[in-house]
């Protein structure tokens, strides 16, 4: 379907407005993964990745969210880290398949959500490397220069002052250490598109409990006043395709039958229901350029570099 009407399905059922207008906190944020948990287990991942896919075959397949634990490994051993933390671990996937992989290193999770960090814990028991504890990123407990590489998969962009959060990961990392960043961006201003881009925009970042993805040049000036320095940049929107592409099916479904979709309405959380919004809209958002996916690796650097 166009645009314009995947927007016209999605008022039927939701007021896109008041979405688009939503506030974003962290109690809403909260909100959204205890509301959504069961969503993502049911729909997403039954491993519990709660991150999109990277496949680069000609098709969705669930080793693609083994791509963002490979990006990672390849950066860590590249850096002979061996103390290292995720941020918005979530229910631990990433620690998880990262701890296996790299028994010499030792990793810790922090994640906002109570019920992600027991999930977490359970989950990893049979792993000695690894550890979580529920915590906000944005007000570290740990001592300065503790870790060698610092990482976070899709959920910086959920940071309510992203400057806080990028100084703490600056003061915990040693220097030498690394920052490693997999998360949603704007590529341009939101302004530059037509109306109905802008408006699905909106309303995919809201129903991902994300204020506003941050244009991707502004981060970077941010982290770079902070203190890093940009090692890579890599663009790896063409690579999550497949996968948007399995959330527009999934949600097409939802709202294709509107009996169902009311009764999911009554049955389900809202908040939860929501999540079809974005899975409907990804596709027009990424493809058209309003959001990008990447990674980005940056630098506490050395004294002596200074």
């Amino acid at each position: 379907m166009p645009l314009d009407e995947c927007l016209q399905i999605v008022g039927k059922h939701f007021d896109t407005r008041a979405i688009s207008e939503r506030a974003i906190d962290e109690q809403s944020v909260l909100d959204y993964f205890q509301k959504s948990g069961r969503g993502y287990r049911l729909f997403h991942s039954k491993e519990g990745a709660m991150h999109v896919a990277l496949n680069c075959e000609d098709e969705f397949t669930t080793e693609g969210y083994l791509g963002q634990v490979e990006l990672i490994a390849a950066s860590l051993v590249s850096l002979s880290a061996r103390q290292v933390l995720e941020i918005g671990c979530g229910t631990g996937y990433n620690v998880r398949n990262l701890g296996e992989r790299l028994p010499e290193c030792q990793f810790t999770g922090v994640d906002l959500f109570g019920k992600h960090v027991e999930t977490a814990t359970r989950e990893s028991s049979k792993l000695n490397n690894v550890q979580f504890e529920q915590g906000n990123f944005q007000q570290l407990r740990f001592d300065a220069e503790q870790f060698d590489a610092v990482y976070a998969v899709e959920c910086l962009c959920q940071a309510s002052d992203m400057q806080k959060s990028l100084s703490e990961a600056y003061r915990v990392v040693r220097p030498g250490g690394r920052l490693i960043v997999i998360d949603c961006f704007r590529p341009a201003p939101l302004d530059s598109f037509d109306d109905d881009l802008q408006l699905a925009g909106r309303l995919v970042e809201k129903t991902m409990a994300v204020d506003q993805f941050m244009e991707l040049a502004d981060w970077i000036g941010l982290a770079q006043s902070t203190g890093f320095s940009v090692l890579e940049q890599n663009d790896l929107s063409s690579s999550i395709s497949h996968n948007v592409t399995r959330f527009y099916s999934l949600s097409r479904r939802f709202f294709k039958m509107p009996r169902a979709a009311r009764a999911f309405l009554k049955a389900f959380p809202r908040r939860l229901l929501e999540n079809a919004i974005s899975g409907l809209l990804m596709p027009f958002t990424v493809g058209s350029g309003v959001h990008g996916y990447y990674l980005c690796v940056l630098e506490r650097p050395d004294s002596g570099d200074l």
